[in-house]
């Protein structure tokens, strides 16, 4: 198998199969996400189409996001090659993507520089998601709400959060309502909006997602046919045509949106940042790993042959809820500066978080190739490597709570730090 005849398996495979309308900007050299818009479950297709039409195998190893930046790295990948030496892109902790709403809570937080972000994050690793009837992950649900949040932004940083969003009115009239609070609204306040990305095109959506449920804030310009979209999570900035706005907002996918006002914004005291810590802390479980292995064990059960080729659908949304598991870097971030401690066990921290979320990328296409291929003898392998991130992800844990405690006692000496019930959970769908 050589370079040139991957290569072109690959670009036979965009432009034929996946009917990739990108395939202009297609070269070895092309970005996969950027040039080509190809998102985690795309790539995932893309390489089980590489295995079982043309032949190529996958390499017996794990997989990083180093092998997924280009067509020329992805070739290298399945040829067995290192992924070659790349310029240190990784997004720093204030960067990462995490989770929409508790990015636009930070938003607000960051607008004065003497706050301190990153602990908001605390819990997000683990904060809620569904698991629908039909045993399928889903990051949203109508259940799901975000009282967590908008409670303890307001008792941390003083930043009160209402919800403008009357459900018991019609869509037409929270619109309507909507405009006026926008253009009425004082400069501390910011309006969070709640609507489908895949109606806003030229937001350049590259998350092959519909619908795809997400929270921005939105602003006024000096054209009142342009509004600024600002995304916190996604880190993008942007002035859109109202209409197509509200038209992502108007569906009925969608329903929601909250003011917020930082403007007599604080620190949070130690008490009630131990207390935050402690509530959303799960020490003995792992949400998504806990879910993952029932979804698992409902669609590989022998008894239902026929579910096996709905694991594939069933998981699809992992790449969402993986990427929460980012918010470790946030905390372990927050106590690295707190305590003042070496830079090197900070890093050491971040590597494993960055396996973790490496590890579920190789989760994701595991499962997809057992869809795919309806090989049960690979199963498993599938729930071995679901058991080895299940023990990453609680080693994660008891580093961060060896931390918290440090910090606990050199912050709160008279106090208990260990955890109590925590909020975030898992909803039916």
């Amino acid at each position: 198998m050589t370079y040139d005849h991957i290569l072109e398996a690959i670009r036979q495979t965009l432009s034929g199969p996946l009917a990739n309308p990108h395939m202009q900007n297609f070269s070895a050299q092309s970005v996969l996400n950027d040039d080509l818009h190809i998102d985690s479950v795309i790539l995932i297709n893309l390489m089980l189409h590489l295995e079982t039409d043309h032949g190529i195998e996958m390499p017996e190893r794990e997989l990083s996001k180093d092998d997924f930046a280009t067509v020329d790295g992805l070739i290298r990948m399945l040829l067995g090659e290192e992924p070659a030496p790349q310029a240190d892109t990784a997004p720093a902790p204030s960067e990462i993507t995490v989770h929409c709403f508790v990015s636009c809570l930070c938003a607000a937080i960051r607008r004065h520089e003497h706050l301190n972000f990153r602990p908001f994050y605390f819990g997000t690793w683990d904060s809620s998601f569904a698991v629908t009837p039909a045993m399928q992950l889903a990051y949203h649900s109508e259940e799901i709400t975000q009282d967590l949040y908008a409670d303890w932004v307001e008792r941390l940083y003083n930043i009160p959060v209402r919800e403008w969003y009357d459900h018991s009115q019609t869509k037409e009239q929270n619109l309507i309502r909507f405009e006026q609070l926008l253009s009425t609204k004082s400069d501390d306040a910011q309006l969070v909006v709640f609507l489908d990305m895949f109606h806003l095109p030229e937001r350049e959506n590259k998350y092959n997602q519909n619908p795809f449920p997400h929270y921005v804030i939105i602003e006024l310009t000096d054209d009142p046919d342009l509004w600024h979209l600002y995304d916190p999570d996604y880190r993008w900035r942007g002035d859109l045509p109202r209409e197509t706005i509200l038209n992502a907002m108007a569906q009925p996918t969608v329903a929601g949106g909250y003011i917020l006002n930082s403007g007599d914004a604080q620190a949070p005291q130690a008490p009630d940042l131990a207390a935050y810590f402690t509530e959303t802390f799960r020490s003995e479980d792992n949400l998504l790993t806990s879910a993952l292995r029932r979804i698992f064990e409902y669609h590989c059960d022998p008894a239902r042959p026929l579910a096996l080729a709905d694991l594939g659908p069933a998981v699809r949304e992992m790449p969402v809820l993986s990427l929460r598991k980012y918010a470790y870097e946030h905390a372990f971030a927050f106590f690295w500066q707190e305590l003042d401690t070496a830079f090197e066990p900070f890093d050491a921290e971040c590597d494993r978080v960055e396996a973790l979320c490496e590890g579920f990328r190789s989760l994701h296409f595991l499962a997809a190739r057992i869809a795919h291929t309806g090989d049960r003898a690979m199963i498993p392998d599938l729930f071995a490597a679901l058991d080895a991130l299940d023990q990453l992800e609680f080693t994660i844990k008891s580093a961060l709570h060896a931390q918290f405690d440090t910090w606990c006692a050199i912050n709160l000496p008279a106090q208990n730090c260990r955890p109590a019930s925590p909020q975030p959970q898992e909803v039916p769908a």
